[in-house]
């Protein structure tokens, strides 16, 4: 998924609104690589850090609500009702509206728990405003860190190892990513007792 924005951006080289445009759709795939592949720009000195890191905030943003409205409409279906259960949807409900704020920083600091969050909240009809603008307020925090960090790095990389900063770079956030995703999978393991919402 990485190397599949890096790709796009590296076919829109020198055309700074093709660039802007793959970063702002990047986070509907995959926002960490989208983040990534913005700060390798801008160390690169293809985009400015604040033209890139907007972008970036707006595309995180839309695609978060997005993902709320996909919940909204699969709220809608019996058959998806029927396999949630009333019970789950209960527990869901009184989880998010007692802790938008955790469930949306639980997101942000565990990337894969970020969809299925998002949708249970349009899913439970949390108050879209009450959603919008925690949300945002998380987003732009983690945004902000995330980009710095790896514009930090990536700008260490071009320093040090001129071509190879993107492949190194990418390979660097999947194994991150990876050992994040395996820590997961055993505390899930640790605690079978997790309802399907």
């Amino acid at each position: 998924m990485t190397n599949t924005i890096t790709q796009y951006l590296a076919e829109c080289a020198g055309h700074p609104a093709l660039q802007l445009m793959v970063l702002f759709l990047g986070p509907f795939v995959l926002e960490e690589a989208a983040l990534v592949a913005g700060a390798g720009l801008v160390a690169a000195g293809e985009l400015s850090p604040e033209l890139t890191l907007g972008t970036l905030y707006a595309g995180v943003v839309v695609s978060d609500w997005f993902l709320y409205g996909l919940g909204v409409l699969a709220a809608r279906s019996r058959r998806i009702r029927r396999f949630v259960g009333d019970r789950n949807i209960a527990s869901g409900r009184e989880y998010l509206t007692g802790s938008t704020f955790y469930a949306s920083l639980t997101a942000r600091l565990v990337p894969w728990l970020l969809p299925p969050i998002f949708l249970a909240s349009g899913y439970l009809r949390i108050g879209f405003g009450r959603f919008a603008a925690i949300n945002a307020c998380v987003a732009f925090v983690y945004v902000g860190v995330f980009f710095w960090m790896a514009l930090r790095f990536e700008s260490l990389l071009i320093e040090h190892l001129s071509q190879w900063s993107w492949p190194i770079g990418s390979i660097v956030l999947l194994v991150g990513l990876g050992v994040l995703r395996r820590s997961s999978k055993r505390r899930k393991q640790r605690d079978p007792g997790v309802s399907r919402l």
